[in-house]
C-alpha cells in the first residue's frame, strides 16, 4: 500500500525523455549507462539534446570502444568532468569483450561504475530488484521517515540503505526507483518543496512536522580553494604549444596550456591577455593568459604542438577554450576549425 499513490502518480508525469520505455519495458542497458554517467553532476537540460549526440556517434558499447580517447574527449567537450567520460569509454571496452555483466556484482567491476549506476542498470534495464540511491532518493525517504542522520555518510548512508531496500520490497524495483527520482526532481525539492501536490504527503513525517526542509540536514560547506597561475599562449606556423595535465592535476588527461616556468625554453613576453575563471568542484582556477615563446629544442613528454586544425578535437576543457578565446587565438563562441592555417595571434618561435 505504500506506493498506491506513488506510482499512479509517476505514471501521470512522468517526463518523456528519450532513454525511458514504455512503462512496463525494460530499458536499453546502453542508453541507461550512458544517461545515468551524463546526468551526474550535469543539468537534465543539458544532458538531453547531448545524449542524442552521443548516441549518434556511439550507438552502441562497441562503438565507444573502438574509439579514439581524443575522439572520446571531443564528444563529451562541454559536460565537465571528463574523468566520466574516460570511465565510460574503459567501461565500453569491457562490454565489447565480455559482454554486459548478468549480476549486480558483475556491474560494479566495470571501470567507473558505483553502486548507485550499477544498481540503475540493474534494476531498469534488467530487470534486478536492487535500490537506487541517488540525492533524489535520498532525499524523498530521508522526508517520508524523518531521518535526522546524514545519509550521505557513516550510519546515515547505511540506515538510508535500508529503508531504500525496504522501498522496493515487493514492488517492481525500476518503476519503484525512477518513480521516486521523479518525486525528489519535480515535487520534492531541496528548496521550497511542493507538499500540496505530494502523493505521499499524508505518509510523510517531515511533512507533518511542518519542516520538510530540514530533512536531511544540510552538509556542511566545503571551503573554495583558488588555484592561480600564469599560462603562455605559444603559437607559431598556425600550431600551438599544448601540455596534457598531470594526473595529480584538476584537468588530468586534458590538454591545456603550459606555464611560466615550467621549462628553460619557454618564456613568457610582454603581451598580456587578461584573466580567465572556471570553477571546477570546490576549487576555483584563474589562469593569468599571456604571451610566450619556444626557443627551441626537444619538447618535454606530454607537450606537444598542435596544428590549428585540431583545435576543435583537442580543446575539450572550457577553461582552455576562455584562455584561447580571450587571446584571440579562438573566435568566441562554438570552436569551428579553420580550413587555412592562419592565426590571428602567431608569435615568432625562437631558433
Amino acid at each position: 500500500m505504500k506506493h498506491s499513490s506513488l506510482i499512479p502518480w509517476f505514471a501521470t508525469h512522468r517526463r518523456p525523455l528519450p532513454w525511458r520505455t514504455e512503462r512496463g519495458l525494460l530499458r536499453d542497458p546502453w542508453q541507461t549507462l550512458v544517461s545515468e554517467v551524463m546526468s551526474q553532476q550535469t543539468r537534465l537540460e543539458v544532458v538531453v539534446p547531448r545524449f542524442s549526440l552521443w548516441m549518434e556517434l556511439f550507438p552502441t558499447p562497441r562503438h565507444l570502444a573502438d574509439a579514439r580517447e581524443e575522439e572520446v574527449l571531443a564528444a563529451w567537450a562541454g559536460l565537465g568532468y571528463y574523468s566520466r567520460a574516460r570511465n565510460l569509454h574503459k567501461a565500453s571496452q569491457a562490454i565489447a569483450r565480455f559482454g554486459w555483466p548478468t549480476t549486480f556484482e558483475g556491474l560494479l567491476a566495470l571501470p567507473g561504475l558505483g553502486p548507485y549506476t550499477a544498481a540503475a542498470i540493474g534494476s531498469l534495464a534488467m530487470g534486478m530488484q536492487v535500490p537506487m540511491v541517488d540525492g533524489n532518493v535520498q532525499r524523498v525517504l530521508s522526508r517520508v521517515h524523518a531521518m535526522g542522520l546524514d545519509p550521505r555518510t557513516g550510519q546515515g548512508a547505511v540506515r538510508l540503505l535500508s529503508l531504500a531496500k525496504d522501498w522496493i520490497q515487493g514492488h517492481d524495483a525500476g518503476e519503484v526507483n525512477e518513480a521516486t527520482m521523479e518525486l525528489g526532481a519535480l515535487v520534492c525539492k531541496p528548496r521550497n518543496p511542493s507538499c500540496g501536490e505530494c502523493p505521499l504527503a499524508e505518509a510523510c513525517r517531515a511533512c507533518a512536522q511542518g519542516n520538510p526542509e530540514g530533512f536531511p540536514p544540510p552538509r556542511a560547506r566545503k571551503e573554495v580553494v583558488v588555484i592561480r597561475c600564469q599560462v603562455l599562449v605559444v603559437a607559431h606556423s598556425g600550431r600551438i604549444l599544448l601540455r596534457k595535465a598531470r594526473e595529480s592535476e584538476l584537468l588530468a588527461g586534458l590538454w591545456i596550456l603550459p606555464s611560466e616556468g615550467e621549462d628553460p625554453s619557454l618564456l613568457a613576453t610582454e603581451e598580456r591577455f587578461g584573466l580567465v575563471r572556471h570553477s571546477i568542484t570546490h576549487h576555483k582556477v584563474v589562469w593569468d593568459v599571456a604571451g610566450g615563446i619556444w626557443r627551441g629544442g626537444a619538447l618535454p613528454e606530454g607537450w606537444r604542438w598542435h596544428a590549428w586544425e585540431e583545435l576543435a578535437t583537442v580543446v575539450v576543457s572550457s577553461l582552455l577554450r576562455k584562455a584561447l578565446e580571450r587571446a584571440r587565438v579562438l573566435p568566441e563562441g562554438p570552436l569551428r576549425a579553420k580550413k587555412n592555417n592562419t592565426n590571428p595571434f602567431d608569435p615568432p618561435m625562437e631558433t
